[in-house]
């Protein structure tokens, strides 16, 4: 599913890219953090030893960084989004997932803000609609 993105995303995937010299396929911005999808196997690339890339990347864009690996099926990608996966049901462009009660917290980010990234990352590669947490 090819993915429109703004001038806006453009403009940071161009400096994310420069800084990192890793391809980005998607960037997601939100007020407090962008997020991008990276090749999985470039990812300890764009982090640098002792994480002194992204550290470059978080100042210059005055912003948190969290990056996940792309992947072309909705099951792969979100089980490197979600790592502690216990069940999944998908069908129809809704999935259903169950984590264990303790990581819900972490999944599911300050006012909502990682799982309402994870949704929109889901929709936009995979035309999720619907996404639950068990």
């Amino acid at each position: 599913m090819a993915v429109k993105l703004g001038i806006e995303s453009i403009r940071t995937i161009a400096l994310f890219e420069k800084i990192t010299n890793v391809h980005a396929r998607d960037c997601l911005i939100t007020e407090d953090c962008v997020y991008f999808l990276v090749d999985p196997e470039k990812i300890g690339l764009a982090i640098g030893k002792n994480g002194a890339v992204i550290k470059d990347v978080r100042k210059m864009l005055g912003r948190q960084v969290k990056l996940f690996g792309y992947y072309d099926k909705p099951e792969e990608m979100i089980k490197n989004m979600v790592p502690n996966i216990k069940n999944m049901s998908f069908n129809d462009g809704k999935m259903i997932i169950s984590i264990p009660s303790q990581d819900k917290v972490a999944v599911i980010g300050k006012n909502g803000r990682n799982i309402k990234a994870i949704k929109e990352i889901m929709k936009r590669h995979f035309s999720i609609n619907y996404l639950k947490l068990r």
